[in-house]
């Protein structure tokens, strides 16, 4: 990418904690990405109220083209951020029709208690930096619940856990809500946003006939070393009664 993109690309996550890239990777690229997902194995599934696919865990390293996507995201990152990235989590979102949608939230922002009944906070036990990469698999729009994406609230973990309903999740309070401005964002096939986890973010549920799927993959920085399998095996551990931000 030019330089005067990658530019454009840091002032928009300044200013508001994201950035969208269009045609990031091709229709070609996103095929073999779904038949990687398909045939993956050893991974974490979830199933929503309808017991229909919600989502699917620990996919990054399933198949030659999901780790090229991993690649392609951490030099786009390497590139905006002039720091080097590792992945600390990753899903893929399927939210078919009548999917549920997800509650207003921040990421990362809750406390959980871990197998050894230690209260902890979140994401932030890993890291104090986190940014998450968005990529459509489907075209996303509305009708079918796209993501809807507010500027970055500022402030530390404790200041911003303060904004949310503290109930295990990091799901925003409702007068916090109220007084957030989220931007619907329209994706097509290959398109990738980039944003901050202290980006408010929702969905709404999947009204059309025809999926919505998303890949998720979030990275912290490199300097503070991989974190994947701590983060993964902290959830499973975790006391935690709800582990969902769904929205019917």
């Amino acid at each position: 990418m030019s330089n005067l993109i990658i530019s454009n690309y840091k002032e928009q996550f300044d200013n508001n904690g994201y950035f969208v890239s269009k045609n990031f990777v091709d229709k070609k690229f996103i095929t073999q990405i779904i038949n990687e997902i398909d045939k993956s194995k050893n991974t974490i599934k979830y199933l929503d109220s309808n017991d229909e696919l919600r989502r699917i865990e620990k996919i990054y390293d399933k198949g030659e083209n999901l780790l090229l996507l991993n690649k392609k995201i951490s030099i786009l990152l390497k590139e905006v951020f002039n720091e080097d990235f590792l992945i600390f989590k990753d899903k893929y979102n399927a939210k078919p029709p009548g999917g549920e949608g997800f509650f207003a939230h921040y990421d990362g922002i809750f406390n959980f208690i871990n197998s050894n009944n230690q209260k902890k906070n979140g994401w932030y036990e890993y890291g104090d930096f986190f940014i998450n990469a968005l990529v459509a698999i489907d075209n996303c729009n509305k009708e079918n619940g796209t993501i809807e994406l507010a500027k970055f609230h500022k402030g530390g973990f404790q200041e911003l856990l303060n904004n949310t309903k503290k109930d295990g999740t990091p799901a925003l309070s409702n007068k916090i809500e109220s007084i957030t401005s989220f931007n619907l964002i329209n994706l097509n096939v290959g398109d990738i946003v980039i944003f901050s986890n202290k980006c408010p973010h929702r969905s709404k549920k999947n009204y059309s006939n025809k999926n919505r799927r998303i890949i998720y993959y979030t990275y912290t920085l490199e300097k503070n070393g991989s974190k994947y399998e701590e983060y993964f095996r902290d959830k499973e551990g975790s006391k935690n009664s709800s582990k969902s931000l769904s929205e019917k």
